[in-house]
């Protein structure tokens, strides 16, 4: 009983996480008129929130490897909850953003530490339909998102938000008494060099997808001086051997492309619903599909074993195909693609429930760093997802966008052919 209590506030936190991802998208104009900037500066509300969360799943996978899980979730707990407050009360404009930075650096362990807590250190028998509920959160959470910001900006300002997020304080007294402590591996230097090498790397790549994509430039050179730097020193952030696990890099692949698909999926059926619905109606139509493919991840987790995650994986795939078939062949009626909508978060629920066993089941050691570098990518997917089709809606149309999306699930289908079940490298 007390692993479930345990479970459902991890879960929960997941929820409130992937949540704040997408709540202030729809606040960037209101934001904008209130503090007197341009929505280009606005941005950095979203910006700063996503550049946290993606360094900080390395960080927090890392320091997991020597310092206690509930330590960690507790502090991310705190500071979350802490600047949750505090933003609801500021109206600057940098000191809002360095709220939603903050807000980042405690939401960043949700979703890492909730991974490696299910799989690592609560009871083993909680860990398919741990799995499947991790799922069930993200989508649900990226449908609520909207929904849910849409109502409360419709009632009241932006600033409610913030304090929205502040109910996550009354899962920090039920953590506190409740996680188990777990064995932590001899402690180690931590590697704040290549914490800020990466840091920068992450940054710039996001400005480029963002604002300006000159400072791919930035991105590159940090990145050849973060691999330098983590072949050079002892103990990296990111330990090169890792790497050499191939299964685990064809899975860790396989999920960044199924987090460009979300990313892609999201933002293109925002564009499309924003021309039929309003925002209201736009974000019921998103928290219902996201509840669909939520219930359809615990279903499946449940009966996932061994044997069969290829073939639910292959079923995802299934349903990806075609969800964006019939949007291909569509002309402009809105059912075919709230239809669409359904399949591809049914879809994204059944391949990633069934990408995290295959990762379980690849993991023998290193699994703290492993998670964190599979949340890494899985952030920058979701990122680069909603800023690459977000140029190409307007030099193509929809149905050509849907045609370089089958083609993402095609590739994703032959990258999957040579993953072994059974066992690792």
């Amino acid at each position: 009983m007390k692993n479930k209590i345990i479970l459902f506030c991890l879960l929960s936190t997941v929820l409130l996480g992937v949540m704040n991802s997408f709540f202030f998208n729809l606040a960037l104009v209101p934001i904008a008129k209130d503090l007197n900037i341009s929505i280009s500066f606005s941005s950095w509300f979203i910006l700063g929130y996503s550049i946290m969360v993606t360094v900080g799943s390395i960080i927090y996978s890392k320091l997991a490897e020597s310092i206690q899980l509930k330590k960690l979730y507790l502090f991310a707990l705190v500071i979350f909850v802490l600047f949750s407050i505090l933003g609801f009360f500021m109206d600057h404009f940098y000191l809002l953003v360095l709220s939603r930075m903050a807000q980042g650096v405690g939401g960043a362990a949700f979703i890492s530490l909730t991974m490696v807590a299910i799989i690592d250190v609560l009871d083993r028998a909680l860990l398919p339909i741990g799995l499947a509920f991790i799922s069930f959160a993200m989508a649900l959470g990226s449908g609520l998102g909207p929904l849910l910001s849409g109502i409360i900006l419709s009632i009241t300002d932006w600033h409610m938000l913030f304090l929205f997020m502040s109910c996550a304080i009354i899962f920090i007294p039920i953590l506190y008494f409740t996680f188990p402590e777990n064995k932590v591996e001899n402690k180690t230097p931590f590697d704040w060099l290549g914490t800020f090498y990466l840091l920068l790397c992450i940054l710039f790549l996001l400005c480029a997808l963002n604002i300006n994509f000159l400072f791919i430039v930035f991105c590159s050179l940090f990145s050849l001086v973060f691999i330098r730097h983590i072949n050079t020193v002892s103990y990296p952030i990111i330990d090169k051997k890792i790497f050499n696990n191939t299964i685990f890099v064809r899975i860790t692949s396989l999920s960044f492309l199924l987090f460009f698909l979300l990313g892609a999926n999201v933002f293109l059926l925002s564009y499309i619903f924003s021309y039929t619905f309003n925002p209201i109606q736009s974000g019921i139509l998103f928290f219902i599909s996201a509840l669909i493919g939520g219930f359809a991840s615990i279903g499946i987790g449940k009966n996932m074993t061994n044997k069969n995650v290829k073939k639910f994986y292959r079923i995802g795939l299934y349903i990806f195909f075609i969800g964006y078939l019939i949007s291909i062949f569509n002309s402009k009626i809105g059912i075919v693609y709230i239809l669409t909508s359904v399949c591809c978060f049914i879809a994204f629920s059944v391949v990633q429930v069934a990408l995290n066993n295959l990762l379980d089941l690849e993991l023998k050691e290193s699994k703290k760093i492993s998670i964190g570098v599979y949340n890494l990518c899985n952030f920058i997917g979701m990122s680069i997802g909603v800023a690459l089709f977000s140029k190409l809606v307007i030099i193509f149309n929809i149905n050509i966008c849907f045609i370089f999306l089958l083609a993402t699930v095609i590739t994703k289908g032959f990258m999957s052919n040579n993953i072994n079940t059974a066992k690792g490298n």
